[in-house]
């Protein structure tokens, strides 16, 4: 068995030989910065379009990383964990495979009603669509944090059934991480760490390496500077 990691709002951590250590702290960084988005448009004016403009640039951040990490469940991990259930006859398993694919769609169109929010916002002021976008942030907030909490109490829970920690390490590491430009890297890397615990970040370190560890102490300065520019 693996030490598993709980971080804030986490729904759960199932125990078994798979390190979920880096699928957490993603869930992690897409509850926060929808927390810091909906706190952030409380404040803005309709009509500061450089503040809008900053904002439509760090959303197409988040929007990247979350359609990257779905994209990636519905491609490799769903469907692995539904042909090893299928083996199995364990229909409880494939229900709630479904249920991730399903809820994966009800994202969607949230996700796309916040781009043109913030779009338009970032062109001319609108107080109807500022209105309209802290509504959908709001209720997207709410769908994206009911869905990675299915996702940690009842997927999981699947995946350490029926995957072992070392299969998992090598699709994790050349599945899921892969081998990302150094551009994106830069980008990816201060954005995973903000607002992680000290424990929580030398265990990310750990996974990483010196390279990891290189690349975020070149780009981190750079991203806390835009983020402030952005988020306060």
């Amino acid at each position: 068995m693996t030490d598993q990691i709980l971080l804030p709002g986490q729904a759960a951590a199932p125990a078994g030989p798979a390190d979920m250590t880096m699928m957490y702290v993603l869930h992690h960084a897409f509850r926060r910065d929808l927390r810091d988005f909906r706190a952030i448009v409380e404040g803005v004016a309709a009509d500061d379009q450089a503040a809008w403009g900053r904002l439509r640039e760090r959303w197409g951040l988040f929007t990247s990383e979350l359609h990257t990490h779905h994209t990636k469940e519905d491609e490799i991990l769903w469907p692995l964990l539904a042909g090893r259930a299928r083996e199995a006859a364990d229909l409880d398993s494939l229900r709630v495979l479904r249920e991730m694919e399903a809820e994966h769609g009800v994202l969607d169109p949230l996700l796309t009603s916040c781009d043109a929010g913030f779009t338009a916002l970032a062109a001319q002021a609108d107080p109807d669509v500022l209105g309209d976008l802290r509504d959908d942030l709001a209720e997207l907030d709410a769908a994206l944090d009911r869905h990675l909490g299915h996702e940690e109490s009842a997927a999981v829970p699947i995946l350490q059934r029926y995957v072992a920690g070392e299969e998992w390490e090598v699709i994790e590491r050349e599945k899921f991480r892969g081998r990302p430009s150094v551009g994106h890297a830069r980008r990816f890397l201060p954005w995973i760490f903000k607002g992680l615990g000290a424990d929580a970040a030398d265990r990310v370190l750990a996974i990483g390496g010196p390279g990891m560890r290189l690349l975020l102490a070149s780009s981190r300065r750079g991203f806390e500077r835009r983020e402030r520019a952005a988020l306060g």
